[in-house]
């Protein structure tokens, strides 16, 4: 999701409430329990527990497991009880890292928004410095792919509009194709292929980037609309809706492609590559992966446009329903929480549960002197591919292009999350050292690129 999303999330948790966890009691942590693990929540804007942000907060978590949950940093001092550090992805900073890291510190990581918010996530090099991870990614320990998903009912319970009437639209001069964006410019290079593609089929673009039709309500344009019924109906006229994400990475999916599903336009999705093991039903999805080109495509779609059978069979999930034996399916049915949940049952909380539970399965294996037996999270939770272009070669793409910023950032997050990885080695005391350990590499010929700023 975009970085605007941010915002909204935020005052989402402010409306949380944790049904389980209550005001420790005592600000003197020297008469806690000992052998309580601690989770220290590190980014300020981020923690589920806002009516009780000033100390302590005892969690009570499912299979009778106790923790102590807090935002204050002085639990970087415990010496005797383990110390998970939840690291919220959008706003990890490497020259913010919580230093130095004791013998007792665990890093837990939740990344649930965009690549491009924060290209050093993107690295294998920076993975196993987390213990613990939840990411959009279904290799990571406590997976959050459908978030985006309401419920398997929200893909097959809106009527989509009949072909009779959006052939009729078509004969008023609607586009067979809509694209709604406005945040322009991103890794995916999403609008230069949508620009190529406008070539081929007519498209009708509501958002500021490639605009060239107004919405009747421009107040749809705000992100705050996404899930407004009013946009809903605007999009559902269409026969095909471009769904692109703005970064590309395996299971990073968000509601551009479960709005679609939801209101029966056809889904022509740029994103995941593995985009068909989280669609309701194979053929219901058209993924431009499987095309050579944009113009490749859009015979594709101007032939669908032309034949009507053809077309409804993309849409057969919303009288047959979700596939039963797709990935989709069997993770909706398994999902422990709720996008829309509060407190332990919202992903957040039921992670902080999950990190409690890890945290009490290894106090068997450490020793008296707080000796932590290595729990390290897959590579596979991160490790996202560098921005390409969508169309061409970026030796074509003009210097002045951003596209050449995204190529940029990413290799500034390769250098800073192999840093980090020296520092902990190193045992560094302060975060603000980066920089040093980031030339260091460039004067050894190991960094990512010049960095000109040094």
């Amino acid at each position: 999701m975009d970085k605007v999303h941010m915002s909204f999330l935020v005052v989402f948790l402010v409306t949380l409430r944790n049904c389980n966890g209550w005001l420790f009691g005592s600000s003197d942590k020297t008469d806690l329990h000992v052998d309580t693990p601690v989770i220290l929540w590190w980014n300020k804007d981020l923690f589920p527990h806002v009516e009780n942000d000033a100390g302590l907060i005892e969690l009570r978590c499912p299979n009778d497991l106790t923790c102590l949950t807090t935002q204050d940093r002085q639990a970087l001092n415990e010496e005797n009880r383990l110390v998970s550090v939840v690291l919220y992805g959008t706003d990890f900073r490497a020259y913010e890292a919580p230093l130095p890291r004791k013998r007792n510190h665990l890093w837990a990581l939740v990344h649930e928004e965009s690549p491009l918010n924060n290209h050093m996530l993107c690295h294998r090099e920076i993975a196993s410095l987390f213990n613990f991870t939840s990411t959009f990614k279904r290799n990571s320990d406590f997976p959050i792919t459908t978030q985006h998903f309401p419920s398997l009912e929200f893909l097959t319970s809106r009527k989509p509009v009949t072909i009779k009437e959006k052939n009729r639209l078509r004969k008023k001069g609607l586009a067979p194709v809509v694209y709604l964006q406005s945040h322009c410019d991103v890794p995916s290079d999403r609008d230069r292929y949508v620009q190529e593609l406008m070539k081929h089929i007519d498209v009708d673009s509501y958002g500021a980037c490639l605009n060239n039709k107004d919405l009747d309500n421009k107040d749809l344009w705000s992100t705050d609309k996404m899930l407004d019924p009013e946009l809903y109906d605007v999009l559902s006229r269409y026969k095909f809706n471009l769904a692109f994400e703005n970064a590309l990475c395996d299971d990073y999916i968000t509601e551009k492609l479960v709005r679609p599903l939801h209101v029966g336009s056809v889904p022509v999705y740029r994103g995941s590559k593995t985009i068909k093991d989280w669609a309701p039903e194979h053929h219901s999805i058209i993924n431009t992966n499987d095309y050579t080109s944009p113009e490749n495509l859009a015979q594709l779609l101007n032939a669908l446009d032309e034949n009507d059978s053809a077309y409804e069979r993309y849409l057969a999930y919303k009288q047959t329903g979700v596939n039963k034996d797709s990935l989709l399916y069997k993770t909706m049915m398994d999902r422990s929480w709720d996008p829309k949940g509060q407190g332990p049952q919202h992903f957040f909380g039921s992670y902080e549960c999950y990190v409690c539970e890890q945290m009490h399965a290894m106090q068997a294996n450490i020793t008296k002197r707080m000796e932590v037996t290595p729990r390290m999270g897959s590579a596979e939770a991160l490790d996202c591919p560098p921005p390409k272009p969508s169309v061409g070669k970026i030796e074509d793409i003009s210097p002045q292009d951003n596209f050449h910023h995204w190529v940029s950032d990413f290799k500034h997050g390769v250098d800073q999350a192999s840093a980090l990885k020296d520092m902990l080695e190193d045992q560094a005391h302060d975060p603000e050292m980066l920089w040093t350990y980031i030339e260091k590499r460039y004067n050894q010929g190991t960094g990512a690129f010049s960095h000109e700023e040094l």
